[in-house]
Parts: C-alpha cells; structure tokens; sequence
C-alpha cells in the first residue's frame, strides 16, 4: 500500500470516529445520564438469556446463508472445510474488526475464511458482496413497509431526515462530489482504451476480477432459492425479536405502548444508522434511534437513549468477545492469503466503505 494510500485510510477511520463521536454527542446532548444509569439498573436482565440466544441464532443462519453462496463458488467442490462453523467464525472476527475499523471487517472475514478453506479471497468477497446486496434489497422493502407505517407522521420523517439535507451544503456538496467522481470514472475508462499501459495492466487483473465476479453471481449459481429466501427471513425475524426484547428488558413496551410493530421501525431505521461510516454504527445508531423514540413513539429522552446504548453496547461487546475468541481459535491473527489478487479489487474493498 502507497504512502498516499495509508494517509487516505488514516484520514477515512478518523474521519469516521468524529462522525461517530459527534453523533453519539448529538443523540445523548440535553439527556439526563443519572437516568440512564438509574434506567440501565433497574432493568430486567432475566431477558439478556434470551436475547445472547437470539443473536447467536441470527449470526448463525448469516453463516448458513453465506455457506449456500459459497458452495456454488466454482473452486469449492470437495471443500469439506467449507462448514457452517467456519463461516460463522469469519463473520465473528468481521464484526469484531468493524468496530476498530469500519467496514474492514468484511475484509477480515473474507481473509479468515479465504486462509481456513483455501477458497480464492477474490471469489469470497464476490459472496459477501452478494451478500450484502440480498441484505440492501430486504432492507429497502422493509423501508417500505415503515414508510407506509408511518404515513400519517411523514411530515415528522421529512422534519427530521430529509429537510436538514436540504437546509445545508451538504446535498450540493454530494452531488457535486459524485459528479466528479463520474468523470474520473469517464476519463479511466477513455485512458484505458488509449494507453497501452494499462491495457496490459487490464490483462493481468483480468483473473482475479473473473474470480471476483463468480462470487458475485453465486446467488444465481446456487440453485437453493427456496433456501436462500428461507435464510434472509429468519435472520430478520431474529432482528425483529432482538429489537423488541431490549424493550420489555427496559420496561418501555407497556407505558409507552411500544409493541412488535413499533421494534420493526426501530429495528428498520436503525439500521440505516449502523450502514454509515462509523466504526460499529457508533453515534450514527444512537442518533438515529433517539430521534425516531422521542419524535416519532414519545418516548423520553433519556429511557431512548438508555435503548439505544443497551442495545448498541451489548452488541459491541457481545461481537468483540466472540470474534476475538474465533480469532484465538484460528491461530491468533488473519491475513489475506498471498495468491488473493487483492489489488484487482475496487477501493471500497480494500478501504473501510459504506454497506448497509
């Protein structure tokens, strides 16, 4: 990696713990911390059981998912390595690793999983790219069903999500930003052709961009539709239910009338929160939860954020004790395997990125 390339990374994590931290002072700005203390002590933890459950269940169909799209991968006939297990372990250590670094750890665990099975890093990442597009499609038609939840209150949505957009710099300066990475994009493309530098550069990373695009297309290859489908919608409804348990936990479902249908809202907004740069949806999470309980459920502001930390803390810590037992359990540390064709991947790829 370029001197250029490391100062960019650098420059792109510390610029993603100050979105974090600014956010998370946003979200807790004006609550009263003695009562998220008082609320985080009288909780009732009897439901954290059930909850630790939950979650493991829910990592463990992503694994199960993940493992369909990788047995349709060409190199991984007779793979006996390539188990459920395995790929749990690989998605442990990722998210551990998105806590320190944003968005690496699907880096991280297409390298662990690469190393223990010997499948190429290129075509593994092509799954958690497919991956990751089954998840923003789910994620947009659950968007859907929140929007047409919430249509009595969409003046409220639009107060709080879209107008500020539109009453700062921010949307002009994001267009104009896409726009001249549209034409980079243009002028590459146009130099590609004209330069024979970089035509030959085009012929070495011909293979592993193949490799990379077998992953992708594995959720055609697979031929386990109903599988697949069956996957994604118990991985949510164990969303669902790991939405809803923290709020009986904190005693917020009878006085506030806080049911299943007002965790799915939770759960659907927070997750746009946690797909922002931040490390581990830090701050992002936290804003975007405190916002929806007390503007869109009255909720006060200190039981909002006493969920919102409950629930981003003891995933934190759950993920970052069982990753680093994973990682323990794989021999202490993960690197790409030499022959990964990693610099034919696109940057968002080998930088931290955005990813819902």
């Amino acid at each position: 990696m370029s001197r250029t390339e490391k100062l960019r990374t650098l420059l792109f994590r510390l610029g993603s713990f100050a979105l974090g931290l600014g956010l998370l002072y946003l979200a807790l700005r004006g609550a009263d911390l003695r009562l998220i203390w008082e609320d985080l002590k009288q909780a009732d933890y009897r439901w954290l059981v059930p909850l630790v459950v939950l979650t493991l269940l829910s990592h463990l169909i992503r694994a199960w998912r993940w493992r369909l799209l990788l047995e349709a991968l060409p190199d991984a006939n007779g793979r006996h390595r390539l188990t459920i297990a395995r790929a749990f372990q690989a998605l442990m250590i990722g998210y551990m690793v998105n806590y320190a670094a944003p968005r690496l750890g699907e880096l991280a665990r297409a390298a662990s999983l690469s190393r223990t099975t010997g499948l190429r890093l290129s075509s593994v990442l092509g799954t958690v790219v497919a991956e990751r597009l089954l998840d923003l499609l789910v994620l947009v038609l659950a968007l859907l069903s929140v929007m047409v939840m919430l249509l009595d209150r969409w003046a409220e949505l639009h107060r709080l999500f879209v107008a500020p957009w539109f009453q700062s710099e921010s949307l002009q300066l994001l267009a104009v930003g896409a726009l001249l990475v549209l034409l980079l994009l243009g002028l590459g493309v146009y130099l590609g052709r004209r330069t024979p530098l970089l035509r030959r550069i085009g012929r070495r990373l011909r293979g592993p961009l193949a490799a990379f695009k077998h992953g992708l297309f594995t959720v055609h290859r697979t031929h386990r539709p109903v599988a697949l489908t069956l996957s994604t919608l118990l991985m949510w409804a164990c969303y669902w239910g790991m939405a809803y348990l923290p709020l009986v936990m904190l005693h917020l479902s009878r006085p506030y009338g806080l049911g299943p249908a007002e965790a799915w809202i939770l759960l659907v907004l927070g997750a746009v929160g946690v797909a922002l740069p931040s490390p581990g949806g830090l701050g992002s999470y936290h804003y975007i939860t405190v916002q929806v309980m007390v503007h869109l459920l009255t909720v006060p502001q200190a039981a909002a954020a006493t969920y919102a930390v409950l629930t981003h803390g003891a995933q934190m810590v759950l993920y970052t004790l069982i990753g680093f037992v994973c990682l323990v359990l794989q021999g202490g540390h993960w690197r790409p395997p030499s022959d990964t064709g990693l610099e034919a991947l696109p940057a968002t790829f080998r930088t931290p990125s955005t990813s819902p």
